[in-house]
């Protein structure tokens, strides 16, 4: 299953895109496509393949450091005020940082090159 350049690209974007929006807009619909889009891509022979690995992966990673992380972190905590606290700050930060990565990732699969992580 060869794909042509643009449609190579076109691939890329989206994959991107639907791991930003996993983050920002639908959580775990997105994800879902993403899924989707991996079971049906996976034998590409191009660079939109590991774009698409990529998206994957961090979606995976983002939903452990942003849903299990402070989970544990409440659930060891003897303080719950300042567990509370320390929890916001972390999933504000880590989110921010996600979507940041998402952003460069995806301004490099507009460029035709290879994500970051």
């Amino acid at each position: 299953m060869s794909v042509s350049s643009s449609s190579a690209k076109r691939l890329a974007i989206i994959c991107q895109s639907l791991y930003l929006a996993n983050l920002l807009l639908l959580p775990g619909v997105c994800f879902v496509v993403l899924v989707w889009f991996f079971l049906r891509f996976r034998q590409q022979k191009n660079w939109a393949r590991i774009h698409l690995y990529r998206a994957l992966q961090l979606s995976v990673l983002a939903g452990g450091l942003l849903v299990l992380v402070p989970i544990l972190y409440m659930l060891f905590s003897a303080d719950m005020k300042l567990s509370l606290m320390m929890v916001i700050l972390y999933f504000v930060t880590m989110h921010a940082a996600l979507v940041l990565l998402g952003m460069l990732n995806l301004s490099r699969a507009m460029a035709k090159k290879l994500p970051v992580f």
